[in-house]
């Protein structure tokens, strides 16, 4: 009995020790450290993959999404499957099988061959979204969605010309527009590549980057398409022009070598291409400690030292740059911008696809944030109804909102937009023209801030000598 009750007492003597054990310090800790681990290398995984999945916009700046999240939510036609389902977005549904069918039937496909296509890569392009939207959709179902929705897109750019529907796609054509470029309505590029290659559209995406980012397709092509026209009016290049000059001949191959995670991703690739290595990458090239003392900030407040602001000439988008010209003058010209509704659009999921991806930045001395530091620029220059109007004289900004409306929208992006390192190299060249001329500015200010009282003294001076010439005429014997 007594040995039993040793053995008892022994055996829980050593569960309460190792109760202890596990409960102790040390042994929290070594969780804690194991947590710890896992927990990083799960984000430094997650980091690694930006650039392979299709965000949600991000919540940190929902603040650009416009009034009832307008930039952020389609208005006409959902793509992927963020969307799939909502009610108002339903009239296109019709419209997108239709144009799958009508795709599929002009390139001599069956339904059935190109949606085999379709299911071959679907569980990759389902590992593209990490959104409980997806869970809840089986293989077959997500599967038939991809299938429907590339084959609409590719068909609503590659064969535009095509008689479905007419009337429905000119009087939606703007929010389509601007629902193919939100963020959070992209499908992947390897399913729209293998729609292309089954329907024999290969090209599609050359021939649709050109449209859409003003890039010339192959030289064959001569006749400029609808939305080429369009997109030089919202985005002018006046390098570009009727013949095959103006854009070197490694246009496709460098294209090619983009090749984007999706359409949204195309058209800022677009838009920036053919920007110096330095400013694609949005590197420092003043560095990063340079100070910045000068306070000149606005259209009105550069125009007070005699800096002049211009449309650039440059063969890309979001370009900036503050240069001396000749006697005492400076320029700061800025890549042109037609604002539209449309265009706003795609700028603010533009910079949102750049705070995304751009999370993954293996460096301070660069960030990338192109189109976000064009962006602040625009929304720095601007402060009063004036400084827009000085912005439309100099043909920076064209649109056919008003001056407040523009107003608006610059400084509700510009307080939650990063500042990227372009913005501060462009703050960096106006802070430098501003140091050397210290004198010239001091005077070219007095006389800019005063130009209507010394014109009024000079016309009054003049009217005088007039007077005193008379009276002295007369008294000339």
């Amino acid at each position: 009995m007594d040995a039993a009750s040793n053995s008892l007492g022994e055996a829980r003597t050593v569960a309460i020790m190792a109760v202890e054990l596990e409960t102790s310090p040390i042994s929290e800790g070594n969780a804690l450290r194991e947590r710890l681990h896992s927990t990083a290398e799960a984000l430094e995984t997650r980091i690694s993959m930006t650039s392979t999945r299709i965000p949600r916009f991000p919540h940190r700046l929902r603040g650009i999404g416009g009034a009832d999240n307008c930039h952020v939510v389609p208005s006409m036609v959902a793509i992927g499957p963020y969307h799939h389902g909502l009610p108002h977005l339903q009239e296109m549904e019709e419209v997108k099988q239709a144009a799958a069918h009508r795709l599929c039937g002009m390139s001599g496909r069956s339904v059935e061959e190109v949606y085999e296509k379709i299911l071959s890569v679907a569980g990759d392009a389902r590992r593209c979204y990490d959104d409980v939207s997806v869970a809840g959709l089986s293989d077959a179902e997500f599967a038939t969605m991809m299938f429907v929705d590339a084959s609409f897109l590719v068909w609503y750019l590659a064969a535009h010309d095509d008689k479905l529907f007419p009337g429905l796609v000119l009087s939606s054509e703007p929010n389509i527009e601007k629902d193919i470029f939100m963020l959070e309505n992209q499908i992947p590029w390897l399913v729209l590549r293998a729609i292309m290659e089954n329907t024999n559209n290969n090209d599609v995406w050359l021939r649709a980057s050109y449209r859409l980012g003003d890039i010339r397709p192959r030289k064959e092509e001569k006749k400029k398409r609808w939305m080429a026209q369009w997109w030089q009016l919202c985005f002018p290049d006046p390098m570009t022009g009727d013949d095959d000059h103006g854009r070197s001949d490694d246009t496709d191959s460098i294209i090619q070598r983009c090749m984007p995670m999706h359409l949204l991703g195309l058209l800022r690739f677009s838009l920036i291409c053919r920007m110096p290595l330095e400013k694609r990458e949005s590197k420092f090239t003043f560095g990063a400690s340079t100070p910045l003392t000068t306070t000149c900030r606005t259209a009105f407040e550069l125009a007070q030292v005699g800096i002049k602001l211009a449309a650039n000439k440059a063969r890309w988008f979001a370009d900036m740059n503050c240069v001396k010209k000749p006697v005492v003058f400076g320029e700061l010209s800025l890549s042109p911008l037609y604002l539209t509704d449309v265009t706003t659009c795609w700028l603010v999921n533009m910079a949102a696809l750049e705070s995304v991806e751009l999370s993954a930045a293996q460096s301070f001395d660069k960030d990338g944030y192109v189109i976000s530091s064009y962006l602040s620029t625009l929304a720095m220059l601007m402060d009063r109804e004036e400084d827009v109007q000085e912005l439309r004289r100099s043909d920076v900004v064209k649109t056919n909102f008003t001056n407040t409306e523009t107003l608006a929208f610059f400084k509700g992006i510009g307080k939650h937009l990063r500042q990227g390192i372009n913005y501060f190299n462009t703050l960096a060249e106006i802070d430098r023209y501003i140091r050397q001329r210290p004198v010239t500015i001091v005077i070219h200010r007095f006389l800019y801030n005063n130009y209507k009282y010394i014109v009024a003294v000079m016309s009054i001076a003049s009217v005088l000598v007039g007077i005193f010439k008379a009276i002295y005429s007369l008294k000339k014997p």
